[in-house]
């Protein structure tokens, strides 16, 4: 063999070694995109966000090194999310996470091959974003914060015993809240309690939604619903006004006035939703990763109540009550 010839081939194994180390450090230079979305941001919404990212991270997707975390919120507004919708599919999205129901709504709306994490949707079904929970197919599956409708009635009857008649406000145009209706109505009549509807379509219809269940109810349940939680302190006003006690579905409401609440750890819901995620960058198929309800696969619910509320709203909170309290607020 000439002397040309071994040098020629050796240039072109250099080059070859030199072009496998470029590709695998052009591969270690471009991490897997990661995109998530709300249509509004709440705390529970931003704790969901912040919960997905520690998920990733528990199964080796680390941001800013495995993964590029890009983060765009709606701020309510149905369009603004259509239009993220869009740009993450432009943008070329490997893994969509999508908190909120309008928000998953919205991103399997705009593409049915990028694989979607739903997370913080209360009824997926009937939002009709997966037709089953176990292998759901398509390209999405996630995680249903769907409330704890039996633990909750059960402490708002502990904290009242004569509560036979509960006021629901709420906005129609979500399909979460109107899941949440529907199955509280059905939970309320194992108790003898019935749901007086009220509702209110915008922010700005909540004070009047609220008023015109004062003498009709024995308390008011206020929803996960983005609208009503975002006027949440005006409906406590009304209830300490008219000494009607305001439940919740969400226990952060607590914090903001309400008297009492059983609900989830939402950094929970999102590592379980970031884990999924994990499972589908590690080459799962997302048709494949059965769907979950967080109640339901959490070994503790979280119960909160509020001492000045409850003064506030002529209660007295039984000491069984305080004692099974996760966080007392007040």
């Amino acid at each position: 063999m000439s002397e040309f010839m071994v040098d020629a081939r050796m240039r072109v194994g250099l080059m070859a070694w030199a072009l496998t180390g470029f590709a695998g450090r052009a591969a270690q230079a471009a991490p897997k995109r990661v995109m998530i979305s709300t249509i509004v941001e709440v705390p529970q919404l931003i704790e969901t966000k912040d919960g997905v990212i520690q998920g990733l991270a528990e199964r080796g997707f680390v941001d800013g090194r495995d993964i590029k975390v890009e983060y765009l919120t709606a701020n309510g507004n149905a369009s603004t999310q259509q239009q993220i919708a869009r740009k993450f599919v432009g943008d070329g999205a490997d893994l969509i996470v999508a908190i909120t129901t309008p928000t998953a709504q919205a991103m399997i709306s705009a593409t049915s091959s990028i694989p979607i994490v739903f997370a913080a949707v209360t009824d997926p079904i009937k939002a009709k974003l997966i037709a089953r929970f176990n292998a759901p197919g398509g390209n999405i599956t996630g995680v249903s914060d769907a409330p704890p409708l039996t633990a909750q009635l059960a402490l708002f009857r502990e904290i009242l015993p004569n509560l036979k008649k509960l006021g629901f406000v709420y906005n129609p145009g979500l399909d979460s809240s109107n899941a949440t209706l529907e199955h509280l109505r059905a939970e309320g009549a194992k108790l003898g309690v019935t749901v007086t509807e009220a509702a209110a379509p915008t922010t700005n219809e909540v004070i009047p939604a609220t008023r015109k269940l004062v003498g009709s109810v024995d308390a008011i349940y206020v929803p996960n619903d983005t609208t009503v939680v975002a006027a949440l302190e005006t409906v406590v006003k009304i209830g300490q006004e008219t000494r009607i006690p305001v439940f919740a579905g969400e226990t952060r409401a607590v914090d903001r006035g309400a008297l009492a609440s059983v609900g989830l750890d939402y950094v929970e819901v999102g590592k379980a939703a970031g884990r999924m995620a994990a499972a589908i960058l590690g080459g799962a198929k997302p048709g494949d990763v059965d769907a979950v309800v967080a109640y339901q696969t959490m070994p503790n619910l979280v119960v909160v109540v509020n001492r000045r509320a409850a003064q506030a709203m002529g209660v007295t909170l039984p000491e069984a009550v305080l004692r099974k309290a996760t966080r007392t607020v007040g």
